[in-house]
């Protein structure tokens, strides 16, 4: 065996095939296990006579290596996106691009021909929305306010359930997205990382709507006493053991 004069190639395809299952990036590992792979197949083509077998069934597996390695490219890059998919990829921040493709292919993209009221007070929702706009209106306990967007809308009802606690409305000629909440909150269930990304995306918006929120005006009691019936007229002591 050893006498062998391509031996070499053996042991070093074991090296790179074993430095890439100690390293945690997939497309990293990918890459060392096609060189390793490539190792086997040219010793595997240098012998006398040559061993088709192990030839063919290595390069099946350099071939799916490959396949992979274009699958995550593609996935961690912005490559083949249009210009429009880019600029609300920016939104998304806490999203990878693969991610951010499989959430816009299940949004409802729409424009507001007028103002669009996308929930209601008390009310619930099936529907996540994203107000991809610099405004829009929100209505609580009879008061109406203007907040800052980009913003979700609906996201604590996908996440807890229940009812709105506010109305919100799109202004006119404002592009928004919609999404399925059942549909959306089982695959957070089933894709943890991308459960995880949309909720770091969900709590930098409230932290934004928490930063421009306007207070309520507070309703005063009326006391049950006057003060002035307090120090006036104070309660009759009673003396008790006597």
């Amino acid at each position: 065996m050893f006498d062998n004069p391509y031996i070499a190639l053996i042991f070093l395809g074991l090296l790179f095939r074993s430095v890439g299952f100690l390293v945690r990036d997939e497309l990293l590992l990918r890459v060392l296990m096609i060189i390793g792979t490539f190792c086997d197949i040219v010793f595997y083509a240098l012998q006398t006579p040559s061993i088709w077998g192990s030839v063919m069934t290595n390069t099946v597996l350099v071939v799916i290596n490959a396949s992979l390695i274009i699958i995550i490219v593609f996935e961690r890059s912005i490559l083949f996106m249009s210009k429009t998919d880019r600029r609300v990829f920016e939104q998304f921040m806490t999203l990878s691009p693969g991610q951010f493709r499989w959430v816009n292919r299940r949004a409802r993209w729409r424009i507001a021909d007028r103002r669009s009221v996308l929930l209601r007070e008390g009310e619930a929702s099936d529907s996540l929305f994203f107000i991809n706009a610099p405004t829009y209106t929100v209505e609580k306990q009879g008061v109406s306010y203007t907040a800052k967007g980009p913003a979700f809308v609906g996201e604590i009802m996908l996440l807890q359930g229940g009812v709105a606690s506010a109305t919100v409305i799109a202004p006119k000629g404002a592009i928004y997205a919609e999404w399925d909440a059942h549909n959306l909150r089982c695959a957070m269930r089933k894709n943890r990382s991308l459960g995880n990304a949309l909720m770091a995306r969900f709590g930098h918006d409230l932290a934004d709507k928490v930063r421009y929120s306007v207070p309520l005006p507070q309703k005063h009691p009326t006391p049950a006493v006057a003060p002035a019936e307090v120090v006036e007229n104070p309660a009759p002591l009673v003396q008790v053991g006597a």
